[in-house]
């Protein structure tokens, strides 16, 4: 349906990330469960923060979720990659990935932590994986990013 409304059209060719199609895997009753799921998690409740509302709300609208998990939770597959799925906001694996906050601003604005580039077994899996983290510098200005980052942080209990 959306490629049939001109401005949804758009907007899923202007996506960074496009998820991959998943109809020769999953039965058609999977992916009606799979939508329930979506539809309910997107009602979920913003924080009672509004710069963190706003964060949640930028994740959503960039589409942070597709990759990262309901609400940044993480665990999504990523064959190929170093640990096999790509990690989320609110795991373990969050802070072995973003030191603080200017780590974090190079994940979504360069698409990379220049800290981890520079690690040889890290670079051999990042160029393999088959979903890799998109530049988010002509989407998101710094107000943005930092409301993203406390929405993570409010998320994480921080």
């Amino acid at each position: 349906a959306w490629l049939d409304d001109p401005t949804g059209a758009e907007r899923l060719a202007s996506q960074p990330v496009r998820m991959p199609a998943y109809g020769e895997y999953l039965s058609d009753r999977e992916i009606d469960r799979l939508t329930a799921f979506a539809i309910a998690v997107e009602r979920l409740e913003d924080p009672e923060d509004e710069t963190a509302a706003r964060g949640r709300g930028l994740a959503r609208k960039h589409g942070c979720f597709a990759c990262h998990g309901v609400d940044g939770s993480g665990g999504l597959a990523n064959p190929r990659s170093l640990g096999g799925f790509t990690p989320g906001f609110l795991g373990g694996n969050f802070t072995d990935m973003v030191r603080d906050q200017t780590e974090f601003r190079e994940w979504v604005l360069d698409g990379t932590s220049y800290r981890l580039e520079a690690n040889p077994l890290v670079r051999y899996f990042w160029r393999r994986q088959n979903v890799s983290m998109p530049p988010y510098r002509d989407r998101l200005d710094d107000e943005e990013v930092d409301a993203i980052w406390i929405w993570i942080q409010t998320a994480r209990g921080g």
